[in-house]
């Protein structure tokens, strides 16, 4: 949102700079929250940005209060008797109209008004939460990374340098420690100072809890090498633990989601179908029930578990090699040669990308739709042209259904295959590349050179890193440094954990001699990010298998009752007529339909709702909801 001053902020602080700065006093909390959020703005600032955005929607309000305004009494809907005195009556009825408009108005501004200010009170603690999470997050790895180099004899402040300038690899704890390298050097703070400022602005209780333990070490004269690789080990066991009190929560989300999202809808659909057959329900019940809260409710669900889930690494970062380095500083006087061969090297990835599109695809599957997506839209285009509707109705709707529904499968199997492919050739290389690490260690631990270690794992290793493996042992050959061998290998694989070993294994060799124990260590480090990824996993399946049995649950139900119950019921219509028992004729086939795709509703958006509980990502229940709308589709259509 706003974590920079803006030509907004400058003309609220022209404007209400002065009534702010009288009530500065007020302000010291929201200071506190500021630095903790990392937004680069004093509390007086930030609060004229506050004013002037809550303005431009108190603005909005006044518009959207005109609109509704006008409605409202074009609708007749305000038509209600307020008693006025009869001297006043006759004005009463010539401006009832803009009474009303006034009022709705106001109303509408003063709700926008606040409704903007209270975005600007809850965003610095909604950002504090973010940070928190992913600091606890990595803190593990980013105190690995730091008591490596200490191995090697560097100091603190060489540690927190080096640390500060992997932003793209260790995320905030890198941001907060390069705000300790910036008090330094910048303002000339001693490291004990900076360390104290550093904990009390902290979002996180862990690196609080960490940074008090250092200071006390520094003040001590202690063993700072010990006292980092304790610590890696206690918060990564802290992490462990955290995950599962994670997953308990997510147990009773399950259950949750069965009873309402489930249970419920289902109970609903029963007991509609029921009364509307008796002249007493009303379709419109069922079609929200079935249209709009199973869809909207699952998919709400859904985004709640993502946002309370830890947060994921995302796309992992390109690392620079050393002669990429050294190409930038040896720019000047060749910019135009550069340029020239620049836009060749475009060019040809261009051309690359061209003569084998599935290479990109299988990198980022999302491409993958720019393919599927047309014909799943002229499918469903070419359905309508042969069934064009007379009036758009729910009987039109079900004469199409089934291109929609086909026409998802279309849009979106390519995609689950090739998401799902590149997850499992991820799973496979992060399996093995504490293997590879730990064997390379053990070589060089006999006395072999790490080259000739890695030349000797290249020529008898079995495993799928064998081909990259191989790679590096080639780069090697042809003179290149083992950092930038190791750097192109991450980045060909494209895997944030592997990028993060890869850097810490470079930096670390780059401070010691013992690279044994590096590569120990980095191993270490890659073993216990997989060894939590297995324990997620594992643990979450049984959530996954919930949701399923949740699914076939509400899927037989409504199987048997779109089987059985709606012929019975038929039947006793028949037999009853004249009674008073059935009032109403029994459309069979629109019950049907409906029961169809209250079971395809459920099944597409259960699928999400499994994928975010099992691995953390909505893309990967979109293979669940595939599979939960083919079983309905075919359920319905070749069985009932």
């Amino acid at each position: 949102m706003f974590k920079k001053a803006n030509y907004l902020t400058y003309l609220g602080y022209k404007l209400f700079g002065r009534s702010i700065q009288r009530n500065r006093q007020k302000y010291y909390e929201l200071e506190v929250s500021l630095h903790k959020a990392m937004i680069s703005m004093p509390p007086e600032m930030y609060i004229a940005t506050a004013k002037m955005v809550s303005l431009i929607f108190a603005i909005f309000g006044a518009i959207v209060g005109s609109i509704l305004a006008y409605f409202l009494i074009a609708s007749d809907i305000l038509k209600f008797p307020i008693v006025v005195p009869e001297p006043f009556y006759s004005y009463w009825i010539a401006y009832k109209s803009l009474v009303f408009s006034g009022v709705v108005v106001i109303l509408m501004t003063i709700i926008f008004y606040y409704l903007g200010s209270l975005l600007f009170l809850i965003y610095p603690s909604t950002i504090i939460s973010d940070r928190k999470n992913k600091i606890d997050k990595v803190l593990p790895h980013a105190i690995t990374f730091m008591y490596s180099l200490s191995l090697g004899g560097m100091d603190v402040i060489r540690i927190f340098n080096s640390l500060a300038s992997y932003k793209e690899i260790y995320g905030e704890v890198s941001k907060e420690i390069s705000r300790i390298i910036r008090d330094i050097e910048l303002l000339g703070k001693d490291l004990r100072t900076a360390l104290s400022d550093a904990v009390e602005f902290s979002p996180s209780e862990n690196f609080k809890e960490f940074l008090h333990g250092l200071i006390t070490i520094i003040d001590s004269g202690g063993d700072i090498t010990r006292y980092l690789e304790e610590r890696a080990d206690f918060y990564l066991e802290k992490a462990r633990q955290n995950q599962k009190n994670f997953l308990d929560f997510l147990g009773l989300m399950a259950e949750s989601y069965i009873t309402a999202f489930v249970a419920g809808p289902l109970f609903l659909i029963i007991i509609q179908t029921v009364m509307a057959m008796m002249g007493q329900g009303s379709e419109l019940i069922l079609y929200a029930v079935i249209y709009i809260i199973i869809p909207f409710a699952s998919f709400m669900f859904a985004i709640v578990i993502k946002l309370l889930s830890p947060a994921e690494e995302g796309e992992p970062p390109e690392l620079k090699e050393s002669h990429i380095y050294l190409m930038e500083s040896r720019k000047d006087g060749y910019e135009d040669d550069i340029k020239k061969l620049e836009r060749k090297i475009k060019l040809w990835k261009i051309k690359k990308v061209l003569r084998n599109p599935f290479g990109i695809i299988r990198r980022k599957p999302y491409y993958s739709l720019v393919f599927s997506l047309p014909p799943g839209i002229l499918f469903v285009v070419y359905g309508v042209t042969q069934n064009p509707p007379t009036t758009v109705s729910m009987d039109w709707f079900f004469t199409i259904d089934d291109y929609i529904f086909l026409a998802i499968v279309i849009i979106f199997t390519p995609f689950t295959a090739f998401y799902e492919a590149k997850k499992r050739r991820i799973r496979r290389h992060l399996k093995m590349i504490p293997i590879f690490l730990n064997r390379v260690a053990a070589a060089n631990e006999s006395g072999v050179p790490i080259y000739k270690a890695i030349a000797m794992i290249a020529k008898t290793d079995t495993s799928p890193l064998k081909e990259e493996i191989q790679k590096i042992k080639a780069d090697l050959d042809w003179g290149m440094s083992l950092s930038d061998a190791l750097i192109r290998f991450a980045n060909r694989l494209r895997i944030f954990e592997l990028s993060r070993t890869v850097t810490l294994l470079n930096e670390s060799l780059k401070s010691t001699g013992k690279v044994t124990e590096v590569l120990m260590i980095s191993a270490k480090d890659a073993s216990n990010a997989e060894l939590l990824r297995r324990e997620r996993l594992s643990s979450m399946l049984m959530y996954v298998i919930i949701i399923y049995i949740s699914f076939f649950v509400f899927i037989g139900i409504v199987y048997i009752v779109s089987s059985t119950f709606l012929s019975t019921l038929a039947e006793s219509a028949q037999v009853s007529s004249g009674t008073s028992f059935m009032t109403v004729g029994l459309n069979v086939d629109f019950y049907k339909n409906i029961f169809m795709h209250a079971a395809i509703f459920q099944g597409l958006f259960a699928g999400i709702v499994a994928g975010v509980m099992g691995e953390g990502s909505m893309s990967s229940g979109i293979k669940h909801s595939l599979i939960m709308l083919t079983v309905a589709y075919v359920l319905f259509n070749i069985l009932i």
